[in-house]
């Protein structure tokens, strides 16, 4: 089917006559050639009248193509004029035949005649009539011209110029040759004067960019550009589509204006709010880092401006960064506090760090592990050295000078059934048991208490899980082989003489097959161990519910940690193997739930001390004892007719529940012995509260949901906006709790047909305290000029988005709705 014949049948689908001049008699060939169903031509050759009384009168429903010619009559001698007014006319030049396939009229013929080269390709055309709307006329065609020009989707000069500023970071002019090739350059420019003022007798995009920025920026330079500029950059960090190409183009400008110059007589203060140039982070949070060294700012307006840097362009490269800020902050914060705190007794201790001091060595590890993930930048290396001196000099051997007086005082280890490692079973594992409900017991080794309470916090924000936590205090020594056989059921604990082995009534605790052995014997239950690698490995559906249908009760052993941290090799890496832990214990969880498994204590054999600098001399200790040594540890001593000095505590074994004819020496507060080729930055073994409280997380998967998330409202003092900024200030109405989980939002102003008339507002509402009125976040939105022109007068929409889990989407969550009423006056920028 040739093109006359396609655009002739298209015509017919809604015109009954058609009239086709072919003044040249260029075409009679194919007029001849076309054959329509139902279609009767009539090459009209002064036999008009004959023509009008068939149509009208013989034939008045049938389809007539008219051929005519010759010079076309002039109207006042066309006897078919009326008729030709009341039907359709065939055009068969190019450009007329391009805007019949469009379905656009006679008059834009001048329109196609100008931009020909943009309506040559049809794949062009088409995508164009895809955007054409009733009664476009010029501006409107060729505005969307520009969409096909560019390849947006957006009808829309914001998106043209991302997809352009795009493009030109990657080097690639394309853009600019088509608009040249397609006759659109001058009337994009003079889109762009129109909104953003700019003017440059040869403009192009970088210029153009490059003006925005400046204009944009703090210390730029002011130059005309248009307020409207604003929304331009916001939008385009916000794009999905071309917000990777932002940080291209503003680290190319940030060299050419000179940023980091501008950058080094600023402060904090000044910049926080600031995202234009990666610079910019990277002074904040070298600023950061001095102010924190220096002691020049407070952990409350640490908190504060990094809270205000979260949802800036930059963070998520810099996360890493900001994090180790914070956590030092915090950190340094707790220590200046409690660092020099004493206890009158060993409950008043152990409850304490339980219940709040943790926090500084779990605050420690999140900092170490931010500092090496931002790969120990040497921007964070002065920040880290101050870190590990306080957590050192001023939290550790401090506090734990103070603890050894505790210690020095004590004539027997804790025995308290509820806290007692060695009253696990009977205390916390029976009663379950002998409820006929099914238990999983999760062992990991060195998974010390400060991990246990980050554990349970995930957990409770998990929905369906119920988790608690609560202390318990270690055998002593706190090592691997007596921490694991206090958990298990037993009446004796003895160590095997000369080794550091320990029995069970007589059996060893050794390995799988003896820990299994004692779960049979010395339990009232259906009872077994087996590792977490191998449990990990069982199909849930089939092999793991009909292991799981044996028993009554299930010990599960993991050490991911501990054996990470005793190589000397990998010890600097601990934090790291913690990490990791929290997610493998997270996927056991739910797989022991898909093998029918609902309840679940997680508990460790021992805790830990680490620090991540080398140690100096004085961190060791010069001990002079004597006697039958078994095993010799950084930080215990077994033996037999053991003497000691002031460098180490003696305990004999029936002071630490153990069958006599054991001597334990445990080093002073948190010195080391000097062991030739162990690791000495971890430790364990000792009786300092790291070491000796571990956690005791009692989880049951529910059928219930048991969390929900803060809500979030704003406060609307008017219903109408008035100018081009509206301020809204946005109100998280509780406080995050262990169920009151936090929600992301976004905010936008929308008018009813879609259209984003303003800025993004991105916010984590997390805040865990304080009044509703101590829980306002303000933002002020930038309205477009869309605002006050287009939309003037209409009805809009504030709309709160949150993000659909698992997805890139977002799903609407509030809406508010406004009138915009904004005077014109706003238009002029600072006039």
């Amino acid at each position: 089917m040739n093109k006359i014949t396609e655009a002739l049948i298209k015509l017919f689908s809604k015109h009954r006559v058609i009239f086709w001049y072919d003044e040249k008699e260029e075409l009679t060939e194919q007029y001849k050639e076309v054959s329509l169903d139902d279609v009767t031509k009539i090459h009209v050759q002064g036999n008009e009248f004959a023509v009008k009384h068939i149509i009208n009168k013989q034939n008045p429903t049938g389809k007539f193509l008219l051929y005519f010619t010759g010079d076309k009559p002039a109207s006042e001698d066309n006897w078919l004029l009326d008729m030709e007014l009341a039907h359709q006319v065939f055009h068969t030049d190019q450009e007329v035949m391009w805007l019949q396939e469009m379905g656009l009229g006679y008059h834009l013929k001048e329109l196609v005649t100008e931009h020909m080269e943009f309506f040559r390709a049809k794949e062009r055309r088409l995508k164009l009539k895809e955007f054409l709307g009733d009664g476009d006329d010029y501006q409107e065609i060729r505005y969307k011209m520009l969409a096909v020009a560019f390849g947006t989707e957006n009808i829309s000069l914001v998106t043209y110029i991302h997809a352009h500023a795009s493009s030109f970071s990657d080097g690639n002019e394309k853009f600019d040759k088509d608009l040249e090739r397609y006759n659109l350059t001058k009337y994009y420019w003079s889109e762009i004067k129109r909104k953003y003022n700019y003017t440059s007798d040869i403009p192009s995009i970088y210029d153009f960019l490059l003006e925005v920025f400046n204009s944009n920026f703090i210390f730029g330079v002011k130059n005309g550009i248009a307020k409207e500029s604003r929304l331009l950059l916001s939008l385009w960090k916000d794009t999905i589509q071309f917000r990777e190409f932002f940080g291209k183009v503003s680290d190319k400008i940030a060299i050419d204006i000179d940023v980091e110059n501008k950058l080094n007589q600023s402060n904090i203060d000044s910049l926080v709010s600031d995202d234009l140039f990666k610079l910019i982070d990277k002074k904040v949070i070298h600023e950061f880092v001095n102010l924190i060294i220096t002691d020049g700012i407070s952990n409350d307006k640490v908190l504060q401006y990094v809270k205000q840097r979260e949802n800036k362009y930059w963070y998520g490269e810099f996360e890493s960064f900001y994090q180790s800020i914070v956590f030092a902050s915090q950190m340094i914060a707790l220590v200046r506090k409690h660092g020099d705190t004493k206890y009158n007794s060993f409950n008043d201790g152990t409850k304490d760090y339980a219940s709040n001091l943790y926090e500084i060595d779990l605050l420690y590890r999140k900092f170490i592990w931010s500092y090496r993930k931002s790969n120990q930048n040497k921007i964070l290396a002065d920040l880290a050295i101050k870190v590990e001196k306080v957590y050192s000099n001023d939290w550790l051997l401090i506090y734990n000078n103070n603890w050894q007086g505790v210690i020095d005082n004590l004539s027997s280890w804790s025995n308290d059934s509820a806290t007692s490692q060695k009253h696990f079973y009977n205390t916390h594992v029976k009663p379950v048991v002998d409820k006929k409900q099914r238990l999983f017991v999760i062992i990991s080794d060195a998974f010390r208490y400060e991990c246990g309470a980050e554990l349970t916090k995930k957990l409770q924000s998990e929905n369906r899980y119920e988790a608690s936590i609560s202390h318990m205090v270690s055998s002593l020594p706190s090592y691997t082989q007596l921490g694991m056989a206090s958990l298990l059921p037993h009446k004796e604990l003895s160590i095997q003489e000369g080794s550091d082995l320990v029995l069970i009534d007589g059996m060893s605790t050794s390995g799988i097959q003896g820990r299994s052995k004692i779960l049979e014997t010395n339990s009232d239950a259906r009872a077994t161990a087996i590792k977490a690698e191998d449990f990990m490995k069982m199909n849930s559906a089939k092999e793991g519910r009909d292991f799981v249908k044996q028993y009554d009760l299930i010990y599960i052993y993991h050490n991911r940690i501990d054996k990470t941290g005793d190589d000397k090799t990998t010890e600097e890496k601990v934090f790291e193997a913690v990490e990791e832990e929290f997610v493998f214990l997270m996927d056991m969880l739910k797989k022991i739930n898909n093998m029918n498994g609902y309840n679940m204590i997680i508990t460790s054999d021992h805790g830990f001390i680490y620090q991540h600098n080398e140690l100096a001399d004085s961190d060791f200790s010069e001990s002079t004892h004597t006697g039958e040594i078994w095993k010799e540890n950084r930080r215990f001593i077994l033996g037999k007719n053991l003497s000691n000095d002031s460098a180490t505590k003696a305990f004999k074994s029936e002071q630490l529940e153990i069958k006599s004819g054991v001597d334990v020496l445990i080093p002073k507060s948190i010195n080391r012995l000097r062991i030739k080729g162990a690791g000495s930055r971890f430790i364990h073994g000792g009786a300092s509260l790291q070491e000796i409280v571990i956690p005791l997380v009692k989880i049951t998967k529910t059928r219930q949901d048991t969390t929900t998330q803060v809500d979030i409202d704003i406060i609307k003092s008017t219903d109408r906006i008035t100018t081009n900024i509206l301020a809204v200030s946005f109100i998280q109405k509780d406080t995050v709790s262990e169920q009151v989980l936090p929600r992301s939002i976004r905010a936008v102003i929308r008018a009813e047909d879609g259209e984003e008339l303003s800025d993004q507002f991105k916010y984590n509402f997390d805040i865990e305290e304080g009044s509703e009125r101590q829980r306002e976040v303000k933002h002020r939105f930038q309205l477009s000029s869309k605002a006050s022109g287009k939309y003037k007068n209409q009805r809009v929409q504030l709309v709160l988005e949150e993000p659909v889990e698992g997805t890139s989407k977002w799903k609407q969550y509030q809406e508010y709705y406004y009138t915009l009423n904004i005077s014109f006056t706003n238009d002029f920028d600072d006039f």
